[in-house]
């Protein structure tokens, strides 16, 4: 389906009709908690009223087939190449594994957002079919860390103004997003919120997670010192020291000394023996999406997947990516027989050293704030909970 506006009317099926182009907040701006917007006020401060380019005309194509998503991946990869920062979970790699081994349960809901051939933006939504009156961010909610969508640098609000015109248009009246985990400081997540405010959406959000990371120096010795705070630096050389007199000899190994199938089944092992709760996690689907997405983020050169091994003994492993100069922890795991050694921590650490030599510049350990973390540096990125839902249709 073809949605398009153009001079502050929207276009569905051949029809046009006005849309709405400003609103003023009743009561206060967008914040935590509900606010309705009248859609005949003018738009409050700092959220444009029309977003369209003189003589030109966005349009929204919406992909609702598991067959046409499949077929997407030039589109993907084409934005994918324009987006900066590059977020990994709404790469073609990772979205379409998800698909593979997940979407039997929901329906595609991705929209294109074009100028003309020009690709703005990609919205990667979909519709579960235990809520059919929901819209929802695809990736998973137990796989993906930060979502959003992708879009041209300084596109962004046109991407976010056409998917909610698309959506109070052309979906069953009641449909709310549902859309979770977006990063606090996103592009995407400010301008849906002026959108939401400039067309008279109710809007929901609240904090939900936080995803912990650094900036990185340029060499290990300057994390050590400017990153580290005097006790965790102490801590960190002081475990550093026990295992080399402990495992002399241990070094860092991955797929290019093992092979990609044995190495991640070794890191799989290590992550399950790690706690129940990491043990529950693995179920076969997720093993599957493991296999999948580790393949392909492989090809694409963004895959660091290391064990930390001594002699024969496998000690812990991490599980990243890679992706314009940020090395992202998605995942780690150690054998409890080892733990004395904190195998898990130092095998994170050498993760960062390695990111510093390959020229990252920064390092996100992703959602959750366990301990360790900050024992490495890491400082809270919020992330939050926004629901969105459209006034009543007239």
């Amino acid at each position: 389906m073809f949605i398009s506006f153009s001079k502050g009317n929207l276009q569905l099926d051949g029809k046009v009709k006005p849309a709405v182009t400003g609103g003023r907040a009743r009561g206060q701006t967008p914040g935590l908690g509900w606010i309705t917007i009248g859609p005949s006020c003018t738009a409050p401060p700092g959220a444009p009223s029309r977003i369209d380019r003189p003589g030109r005309r966005v349009a929204v194509e919406a992909i609702e087939s598991r067959e046409a998503l499949g077929a997407s991946g030039a589109t993907w990869r084409e934005l994918e190449a324009a987006s900066v920062p590059l977020n990994p979970f709404l790469t073609w790699a990772w979205q379409q594994a998800w698909w593979e081994v997940f979407g039997a349960a929901y329906q595609p809901r991705l929209l294109v957002v074009r100028e003309g051939e020009l690709i703005l933006g990609l919205v990667p939504l979909c519709r579960s079919d235990r809520d059919p009156g929901t819209l929802q961010l695809a990736g998973g909610l137990t796989l993906s860390d930060r979502l959003g969508f992708l879009h041209r640098p300084g596109r962004e609000d046109e991407v976010a103004r056409a998917a909610l015109e698309w959506v109070a248009a052309s979906s069953p009246a009641g449909t709310e997003l549902d859309l979770h985990f977006l990063p606090e400081g996103s592009a995407a997540l400010a301008a849906l919120r002026r959108q939401s405010v400039a067309q008279g959406w109710q809007l929901h959000q609240e904090p939900e997670e936080v995803c912990p990371g650094l900036e990185l120096p340029g060499d290990f010795a300057a994390y050590l010192s400017g990153s580290l705070n005097k006790k965790d630096r102490h801590e960190l050389r002081r475990k550093f020291r026990r295992l080399d007199q402990e495992r002399p000899g241990w070094r860092m190994v991955g797929p290019q000394e093992l092979g990609l199938d044995q190495a991640l089944e070794a890191f799989l092992r290590l992550l399950a023996a790690s706690g129940r709760h990491k043990e529950e996690f693995l179920v076969p689907e997720v093993r599957s999406f493991f296999k999948l997405m580790a393949a392909r983020l492989e090809e694409r050169g963004w895959l660091r997947l290391q064990l930390l091994v001594a002699g024969d003994d496998q000690l812990a492993g991490i599980f990243g990516f890679t992706v314009g100069g940020t090395w992202h922890l998605y995942n780690s795991g150690y054998d409890p027989v080892f733990q004395a050694l904190s195998p898990g921590l130092l095998c994170v650490a050498e993760g960062i050293r390695g990111a510093i030599t390959e020229g990252c510049t920064r390092a996100d350990l992703l959602r959750g704030s366990e301990n360790y973390k900050y024992h490495l540096g890491a400082h809270d990125e919020q992330l939050l909970h926004l629901r969105l839902a459209p006034v009543a249709r007239l």
